[in-house]
């Protein structure tokens, strides 16, 4: 069912490589010598546009096939590294992440003595995995994907010769189809359709919120990681225990959340809906982070090189954090504030928005601010930016400014309180646990062989 199955014949390359489950990505130096580089143009060299609009074109798919938001960031993470490991020939500074002990197969090499378009190596992957990570892809994917690949296409012909071009998307092809069997084998399939019942008996523990909901992703700690050694690695255990007492923290907490939530001035309304990120709305919460990112290509002025490492960097990141954040959930099982403060501090009281269907330790939105901000941090420094992503998705009206990256993932996890869901532990730990995240990325995956901040 790949995508190049559905268009013209195309050379698929298989491989018998043995798809191996260690979480670290040990990297190894990219095989392409620089006689492969004699013929063709550096990838630092070319706008990042393939990028951008394949991006977008995910995000819009997200939320038309109302993704959930753990499997969204899964999806942005593949993509991330689909455009990286499709341009990396044209950056001879750097590594590919295959043939580590992630299991990423060794994808094929360009010949040497040939002419490459790395734009168009990139449209032909990313054509072929985004078509591939959907479950059962609708017409809509089809013909979403099958559009902006043709785009593109047109797009490089009016500067490239067609034999380039040509060469260039079935290398692409052939490496998008390593790639989606390295994706099958990240034990996401074996998590589907396995029965969980909610654990009983404890006064703390998570109930369901919205009746005839069951709850999201309980066995996503089985999903491999991209960066970390483990699910665990991270985790940030609950400083606040469970207590109904009026003095305790635990109480006070919840009675912060719902004195915060009596009383949202405009401000607070505004960060709550802004982040709210609900999926089939939205490209869930890693998308809000993707569209930041996009808009930080135009802002910085990116070449495609560095707009292809800050795609897999942070998308491995939020793929880790969801990953992260929902092993946790599943281990503390608390309760959300509405069950806490309708039991034993008013009974009528309602969130300003609705608690998700899944349990409330750690804020997953605060575990994967926390851990894109520190990728773009480290990239990039301290960058003032305005974020419109409501505005450019079709969603909204408003943007909002921030002077660092740092600034924007504090004011994603708070509006999580501003929204009545989370405690303030899961969102100040959450933040926490995200940073550790993104520094198990930057310390495990190394794409270049010096230092990968600002420049």
């Amino acid at each position: 069912m790949l995508l190049h199955s559905l268009r013209r014949t195309r050379i698929v390359f298989t491989t018998t490589l043995s798809i191996l489950l260690l979480g670290v990505l040990s990297l190894v130096p990219h095989p392409y010598s620089a006689q492969a580089q004699v013929e063709s143009i550096l990838t630092a060299e070319h706008d990042p546009t393939v990028a951008v609009e394949w991006m977008a074109t995910l995000y819009d798919l997200i939320r038309s096939e109302t993704i959930n938001p753990p499997n969204a960031a899964r999806m942005y993470a593949y993509a991330g590294v689909t455009i990286y490991e499709a341009v990396v020939p044209g950056m001879p500074a750097n590594y590919s992440m295959s043939g580590g002990r992630s299991g990423l197969p060794l994808l094929p090499y360009p010949e040497t003595s040939l002419e490459y378009d790395w734009p168009s190596v990139a449209n032909g992957a990313l054509a072929t995995v985004i078509y591939g990570l959907f479950d059962v892809p609708s017409s809509k994917v089809e013909g979403a994907v099958l559009t902006k690949r043709d785009e593109l296409e047109a797009l490089r012909l009016e500067t490239v010769d067609a034999d380039v071009i040509e060469r260039s998307m079935t290398l692409g092809d052939e490496m998008g189809a390593l790639i989606l069997e390295w994706v099958a084998a990240d034990g996401y399939a074996d998590s589907r359709g396995l029965a969980y019942s909610l654990p009983v008996g404890e006064d703390y523990y998570y109930i369901s919120t919205t009746e005839g909901i069951a709850p999201m992703e309980p066995y996503w700690d089985r999903v491999r990681p991209f960066g970390m050694s483990y699910a665990e690695v991270c985790a940030v255990a609950l400083n606040a225990p469970f207590d109904t007492t009026p003095d305790s923290s635990f109480y006070l907490q919840a009675l912060e959340v719902m004195t915060t939530g009596d009383q949202l001035n405009d401000t607070q309304r505004e960060i709550a809906q802004f982040w709210v990120d609900t999926p089939g709305i939205t490209g869930t919460p890693a998308g809000h982070w993707l569209m930041i990112e996009n808009q930080l290509v135009e802002q910085l002025d990116l070449p495609l090189s560095r707009a292809a490492e800050m795609y897999a960097l942070v998308g491995m990141a939020m793929g880790d954090a969801f990953i992260s954040a929902w092993s946790l959930k599943y281990q503390a099982m608390l309760l959300r504030p509405e069950t806490y403060i309708q039991r034993y501090i008013r009974r009528n009281w309602a969130p300003f928005i609705q608690s998700p269907p899944f349990p409330e330790y750690p804020s997953g939105h605060s575990v994967v601010s926390g851990a894109a901000s520190e990728v773009l941090t480290t990239m990039f420094g301290g960058v003032a930016f305005t974020d419109r992503t409501p505005i450019l998705a079709g969603h909204g009206q408003v943007q909002r400014s921030f002077t660092t990256f740092e600034a924007a993932a504090y004011e994603a996890a708070i509006s999580r309180m501003y929204g009545g869901i989370h405690f303030r532990a899961a969102i100040e730990n959450g933040v926490r646990q995200g940073e550790c995240v993104g520094r198990q990325i930057l310390n495990n995956v190394l794409l270049r062989p010096i230092p990968q901040g600002a420049g």
